[in-house]
């Protein structure tokens, strides 16, 4: 029990440094002097003015992605289906089978 509470003081303690520290934090920056803003007009490159080997044309990867989402789903219900094709199947055999009074094994 005391072990928790020498842990728990040791913990408090250095969250108190941490915060201490972070706190002198912002007092050294406000004395560096202001920064220059960055122009971000002078980053921008309109997607026209791109070299050709850059451009990324949407439109073929997005038809592409659904083609795949729907070849998946189209996949995954017919393999649904054969399942439940397969169940009625085994379903008619069984309930034929009692019917008749079959044996059972």
């Amino acid at each position: 029990m005391a072990g928790a509470w020498i842990v728990a003081a040791g913990l408090l303690a250095a969250g108190s440094s941490l915060v201490l520290a972070q706190a002198g934090a912002p007092a050294a920056e406000a004395q560096a002097g202001p920064t220059a803003p960055q122009d971000p007009a002078g980053e921008f490159v309109p997607v026209k003015s791109l070299p050709q080997q850059e451009q990324l044309p949407a439109a073929p990867l997005l038809v592409a992605a659904y083609a795949f989402v729907w070849m998946a789903l189209l996949v995954y219900v017919w393999t649904i289906w054969r399942r439940l094709m397969k169940v009625e199947r085994e379903v008619r055999e069984l309930s034929s089978r009692v019917s008749e009074g079959a044996p059972r094994r």
